[in-house]
């Protein structure tokens, strides 16, 4: 019989962090009107699921699932495909950053993941508004204060998830996790 790479508790586990993402989402609005703010909630669901599920790829599969789930609730405000790529690029850029930093548990780490995670999806956004065409001006008038928004928010929810890894490894919970293998 052949060992598959993630066990069918791990899918369950981060398929509901991707649902988490996508209900986080809707339900968790902060009442500013800067880009990228959500990257606070987002950021630190998917650095708790890399660590709850730590393998390689997990951030990446809570990306693609939370991406399809999204695309078909219709959230977004750049359309289906650009949802879908998006929520996928933070995933893929969160796997990378913590292939090359290392534990999540790190606060620092965690914060950096955050960043780099956050900055992909903000990629994604502009890659887009350069292919349909949006006047170079206007995207540029915007681009520093978007930079930095996404910067800070993606740091912050980075920062977030370390604190709430932390707070799980005090009570013990990855003790218990480990035991119930």
């Amino acid at each position: 019989m052949k060992k598959t790479y993630f066990s069918t508790f791990q899918l369950i586990v981060l398929t509901l962090f991707s649902a988490l993402i996508v209900a986080a989402k809707i339900a968790l609005r902060l009442p500013i009107q800067l880009p990228g703010h959500s990257g606070i909630f987002w950021m630190a669901i998917i650095i708790v699921a890399t660590r709850v599920v730590p393998k390689k790829g997990a951030a990446s599969f809570v990306g693609i699932v939370s991406g399809i789930m999204a695309t078909f609730m219709g959230l977004g405000d750049f359309g289906s495909l650009n949802t879908l790529i998006s929520y996928s690029a933070i995933g893929i850029g969160v796997d990378l950053a913590l292939l090359l930093l290392g534990n999540p548990e790190n606060l620092v780490v965690a914060t950096f993941a955050g960043i780099i995670g956050h900055f992909a999806k903000f990629l994604v956004k502009w890659a887009f508004g350069a292919i349909s065409g949006a006047p170079l001006g206007f995207v540029a008038l915007g681009l520093a204060r978007s930079i930095i928004s996404y910067l800070v928010f993606g740091a912050l929810g980075g920062l977030l998830g370390g604190l709430t890894l932390l707070a799980l490894k005090k009570a013990g919970f990855f003790t218990y996790l480990a035991e119930k293998k």
